[in-house]
Parts: C-alpha cells; sequence; structure tokens
C-alpha cells in the first residue's frame, strides 16, 4: 500500500488527538452471562456468530429481498452504540441500491442511538474495551461466509469500528472486497488497534470519510496524509455529525443526499460492478 509499517506509525502518531469515541468505558451495569444460542438463524433475522473468545456476537440482517449474489455489507457501530440503532436510517437505502447488510452489535456498545446492544448485554466478564472487540468483528464476517457465498463483501466501520476494520482488512484478504470507514478513530483506547498498523497489509480497495469539522485538527489532517499515502481514497463531508451518522439528514440536520451519493459511488465503482 505504498509506506513501510513505520512511516505509517510515524504519520498516525499525530492522529491520537483524533479519538471522539463517544466513552472509554463499556461495561455500565452487571451483565448477566446467559446468551442465545449460536448459528445463523432466520427468526427475525438475527445472526449470531461466536468469537474466539466464547462471546455471543448479535447481529441483524437487512437482505430487503435482493439475490444471494448480492454484496453484502458487514456494518459495524461507533462507541456506546449498537448495529441497529446506528444504522436503522442506512438499512433501507443500501437495499434499494442492491446491498444487502448485517448490522452488527460489538461488545464495546452500550444504546447511545435508543437500540439494544445484544452483544454487550450477554459478554459477562470477558474484555471488552475497544481493541477487544476486533474478535467480534472477526467472528462475523466468519460466520457471515455462509450468507455472503461467491458475493463481494464490504467492511464499514464507524469511529473505533472505522480503526478495527483495516485490521480485518489486513487480516483476512481473501474475505474482504472493500473497506468503508467513518471518522475512524486512531488514539487513546485505539492504540494498540488503531489503523496506522495494518494499512500495510491491506490491499482491498478503502476508503474514509470524516466530517469538515474533524479536519480542523492537525492530527485529522496528518491521519489523511497518512491514509492517502496507502492509497486509501478520503473524503470530507460537510458538517460536524461525526462516524456514519453523517450520511443521516435528522442526525446532521441537514440534507445528507450528496454524502450518500458519494459512498455509493464509490461502492458502485468498486465493488458493485463485481455483481
Amino acid at each position: 500500500m505504498g509506506l513501510t509499517r513505520n512511516a505509517l506509525q510515524a504519520h498516525m502518531v499525530g492522529a491520537a488527538a483524533v479519538v471522539l469515541l463517544a466513552a472509554c468505558s463499556h461495561r455500565g451495569e452487571p451483565q448477566p452471562k446467559s446468551a442465545p444460542a449460536a448459528g445463523l438463524g432466520p427468526k427475525e433475522g438475527l445472526v449470531t456468530a461466536i468469537a474466539r473468545d466464547g462471546v455471543v456476537v448479535s447481529g441483524e440482517r437487512y437482505f430487503g429481498g435482493l439475490a444471494d449474489d448480492a454484496p453484502l455489507i458487514h456494518l459495524f457501530h461507533q462507541g456506546r452504540a449498537d448495529g441497529r440503532g446506528e444504522y436503522a436510517p442506512l438499512v433501507g437505502w443500501l437495499n434499494e441500491h442492491g446491498y444487502r447488510a448485517i448490522a452488527w452489535d460489538l461488545r464495546a456498545g452500550g444504546d447511545v442511538f435508543g437500540g439494544e446492544n445484544r452483544t454487550a448485554a450477554t459478554v459477562g466478564d470477558a474484555p471488552a474495551e475497544y481493541c477487544d472487540a476486533y474478535a467480534d468483528v472477526e467472528a462475523a464476517l466468519t460466520a457471515g461466509a455462509a450468507l455472503a457465498g461467491r458475493a463481494p463483501v464490504i467492511v464499514w466501520g464507524s469511529s473505533y469500528s472505522g480503526a478495527l476494520v483495516f485490521q480485518a482488512a489486513a487480516k483476512l484478504p481473501d474475505k474482504i472486497a472493500g473497506v468503508l470507514a467513518f471518522s475512524p478513530a486512531a488514539g487513546g483506547p485505539l492504540a494498540a488497534c488503531r489503523a496506522g498498523l495494518f494499512l500495510d497489509r491491506v490491499t482491498a480497495p478503502a476508503a474514509v470519510f470524516r466530517p469538515a469539522s474533524e479536519m480542523a485538527l492537525e492530527s485529522a489532517q496528518a491521519q489523511r496524509a497518512a491514509f492517502e499515502a496507502a492509497r486509501v481514497s478520503f473524503h470530507v463531508i460537510e458538517g460536524e455529525t461525526h462516524g456514519s451518522s453523517m450520511l443521516v439528514d435528522s442526525r446532521a440536520g441537514a440534507d445528507r443526499s450528496a454524502a450518500r451519493a458519494l459512498v455509493m459511488e464509490w461502492l458502485d465503482h468498486t465493488v458493485g460492478k463485481r455483481r
């Protein structure tokens, strides 16, 4: 992807200030240790996977009646959130454009969008910091392979999960056809799993989207330089809404159709043409 790992890490050091995470603690109230049965099941679109440390990872299918060979997007949420809560306003739009989706609940999450994070609710004593949630991302991709079939798979991350999807693309290159990251976090709790540690091994086409307000930080500008040096396309979206919510009119307080069109143009150009 262009730079050596050392050079990329040097570029990303300055991005440590661009954390913009909803919280640094994810456990909250004591959680029950019971969990739903694992496997891929049709009930209410539920999809479950087992992480390598035994955590049951829950997701919701949004396939919109599309064919089995339609591209499949794995949607991962920001801190203190859940998959259904963050992506409910976007999954219909994705389906309309020919993309199936699974919105996953990662263990580092909560109810910031008013939904329930089913994975966080059953994580028990397992570690549940941001970097720990990578195990959930990997489990989701493994379990979702049966549903993807031969269709291209895209990983989509928001804030902290925007960093984790680059790790997935580096470690699972045969499973991933494209990477989308919205406000990928880089500092503090993400020090051990920030995107810059993996960029030199990412071969899939990738794109990063940030709101203009975040680009006022020098650290964000340094992060942009690192991504672009690694041939990751970088897009600045008008406004100040963090993460994937920058595409949602009601959350941004403005018409975001142009931003959505930009994302869809990238998807159709790099992945959709394989349909």
